[in-house]
């Protein structure tokens, strides 16, 4: 699957059911991972985004949109994402 977010985007607060990789194509997603300092993701990295952990990503830049290449696997009909108050 194929991401973006704009400048100044963000994602809302939630969780995977299973663990999801990016890869980043274009500038930088930081993610905010519950009970975690943030982690950068820059053009050329990877990162595995651990499952049943609340997170929300982030585009800080005001220039740069963030692109990735989402994988992940689950049984079909599995949401994607699960929302967390």
């Amino acid at each position: 699957m194929l991401a973006r977010l704009d400048p100044g985007d963000c994602t809302p607060r939630h969780s995977h059911r299973h663990p999801v990789t990016i890869y980043m194509l274009e500038g930088t997603f930081t993610l905010e991972l519950e009970g975690r300092g943030p982690v950068d993701v820059r053009a050329g990295e990877v990162f595995v985004e651990p499952a049943h952990v609340a997170m929300t990503g982030r585009n800080l830049s005001t220039e740069t949109p963030a692109r990735m290449v989402i994988f992940y696997a689950s049984e079909p009909d599995t949401p994607f994402a699960d929302p967390v108050a």
